[in-house]
């Protein structure tokens, strides 16, 4: 629900979306973040549940490496997996978050050097997530999760 915040203005000229956008504004600021953690306390999520949805945030990837929690590994690892338009690399997904947050100035993607050191701290939970999986992370795209997809769509909440 965070993304709400990230979509631009121009976006769409329907008046519900737009309606609703503001209404998030209004209600949780602008900080997709912490509209997302707001949201997860309303829904009833546990501290333990709060703490893996913060730490998904990639610009704790270094922290994320170092800790012991593979939940916040495999969160932040998931999260940071899916672009705009679908399932590809970590090293594809954040040299594209480098690209579009780069002009942004509280953005960690704005700082060439730590950027980078970013994302080798995601190549390396790849790599511990990896070391305990039978799969590749090649194998981890749209093709392959289309039917999980499909049965989150069935999910009732």
């Amino acid at each position: 629900m965070g993304n709400m915040v990230k979509i631009p203005e121009d976006f769409s000229k329907d008046e519900e979306f737009l309606n609703i956008r503001k209404k998030y504004f209004n209600k949780y600021g602008t900080n997709d973040h912490e509209i997302n953690l707001e949201i997860g306390k309303q829904e009833g999520l546990t501290e333990k549940e709060i703490i893996i949805l913060d730490g998904k945030r990639s610009r704790k990837n270094e922290e994320t490496l170092k800790s012991d929690s593979y939940e916040i590994k495999i969160c932040a690892y998931c999260d940071q997996r899916v672009a705009p338009d679908g399932v590809v690399g970590i090293k594809e997904r954040l040299e594209d978050a480098k690209i579009r947050y780069k002009d942004k100035p509280l953005s960690v993607w704005s700082n060439e050097d730590k950027a980078n050191h970013l994302i080798e701290c995601s190549l390396g939970i790849e790599k511990q997530i990896i070391e305990h999986c039978n799969i590749k992370p090649e194998d981890i795209n749209d093709n392959r999760i289309k039917t999980y997809i499909e049965k989150l769509k069935e999910y009732e909440i």
